[in-house]
């Protein structure tokens, strides 16, 4: 009995001390952690640098490569597009004008003209 006892004191112990030592690890880690950052196609970014609000008209040839969909307007570099409501695919190789919000960087499109 005593054998026992002495037992589930130091599993008691242990436990414990293994508690302790994962939510002193995750006070540490989470106070170095860097605050309002926003993971977004496999960068970080601060999202204040790249917040695009509101809707916006961009006129362009739309692109396609590996199923990813870009925007090639004239003298930029290509943006990628998106959209859950039109089929962008159809576009393809043709010059439009789209209409849509930005979530990060890509361009989410409701329309096409």
């Amino acid at each position: 009995m005593k054998k026992a006892l002495i037992m589930f004191l130091v599993m008691v112990a242990l436990v414990g001390g293994g508690l302790y030592f994962f939510v002193q690890n995750a006070k540490k880690n989470a106070s170095q952690a860097p605050a309002a950052q926003v993971k977004t196609n496999s960068k970080t970014t601060n999202p204040s640098a790249t917040e695009k609000s509101g809707t916006t008209t961009k006129t362009g040839k739309i692109g396609s490569s590996g199923g990813v969909f870009t925007l090639q307007e004239a003298g930029q570099t290509p943006k990628e597009i998106d959209s859950y409501v039109v089929d962008l695919s159809k576009y393809v190789g043709k010059t439009v004008t789209v209409t849509g919000q930005y979530s990060g960087d890509t361009l989410f499109v409701g329309a096409v003209k």
